[in-house]
């Protein structure tokens, strides 16, 4: 009987309700105008997002870093964020992350139009936690991540 209740808790544990979202700490930069997502508590750490605002309104995605996004070699990649109202699928190529020196670890770099990015945007600004799927499975918390989204989104625009 103990069996039995022990392994109904692991399946329950394992499929029950979302995993617990990834504390992320949100920032927003100038120069340049970046929106940048880092596990909280972590110094050395990838951001497990990073936009950087480019000419036009177009923004470079960096979706990292993880050790298990590709080798780095380009290979393409794809990975889809949803809030609970909006959800985005991103297409990129592996790449190693910015932080690649300390981490190990690779991201999903893409360049969004300035059309592609209103999809994005909307999941940024939902105010509910973030699911990760595709190439990579987490979630990320998202306390002060409108704010600093919209903040992205007014800077970014007027370049």
């Amino acid at each position: 009987m103990r069996l039995v209740v022990a392994g109904t808790l692991v399946l329950a544990l394992s499929f029950g309700p979302a995993a617990q979202a990834a504390d992320v700490r949100w920032t927003l930069t100038k120069q340049p105008a970046e929106l940048l997502g880092m596990p909280a508590g972590e110094e050395e750490a990838d951001d497990v997002l990073r936009l950087t605002c480019l000419k036009g309104g177009a923004v470079q995605v960096g979706l990292g870093g993880y050790k298990s996004l590709g080798k780095g070699k380009g290979e393409p990649l794809s990975v889809t964020l949803a809030s609970a109202n909006a959800s985005v699928t991103l297409k990129g190529k592996s790449t190693l992350s910015k932080n690649s020196e300390m981490t190990g670890a690779y991201e999903l770099r893409a360049d969004l139009a300035a059309g592609e990015v209103a999809a994005l945007n909307s999941v940024l600004a939902d105010g509910t936690a973030i699911r990760v799927s595709g190439a990579i499975k987490d979630a990320w918390s998202v306390k002060g991540l409108k704010a600093v989204a919209q903040g992205f989104t007014a800077g970014c625009s007027k370049k």
